[in-house]
């Protein structure tokens, strides 16, 4: 039984995903040194959201997260998984990624992910 649900977004989820998004990079942007311009980022974010291209993820009836998968012949490509931190460290990152590897395994087609070199907790 899967500790998560998977569904697509919907142009509703806009602010919810953007929260996510943000808070959940929020030590990646930190240790970037970046400085943030919410409105400025919202703007980019909503020129660029195509919530059928994004999934949210679920736990114990609760949206908690992000993520976005681009299925090719070449490659399952993750191009971004974030969670609320207050799931993280719970299992739910870690059994989406075991989903997906049993899925390169059947199809026998490669994961890709890019990780920020300074996202200590992705990479490990």
């Amino acid at each position: 039984m899967k500790i998560y649900t998977l569904r697509t977004a919907t142009k509703e989820d806009a602010d919810f995903l953007f929260h996510v998004k943000t808070v959940a990079m929020e030590p990646v942007a930190t240790a970037m040194s970046f400085v943030f311009d919410k409105e400025k980022e919202f703007a980019e974010f909503l020129q660029k959201f195509e919530p059928d291209k994004i999934q949210v993820i679920g736990f114990e009836n609760q949206n908690i997260g992000r993520l976005r998968i681009v299925r090719s012949p070449e490659s399952i490509y993750v191009g971004g998984i974030q969670i609320l931190p207050e799931f993280q460290a719970k299992g739910i990152g870690t059994a989406v990624f075991n989903d997906l590897i049993s899925e390169s395994k059947l199809s026998n087609v490669p994961i890709k992910l890019e990780v920020h070199n300074v996202n200590k907790k992705a990479i490990s």
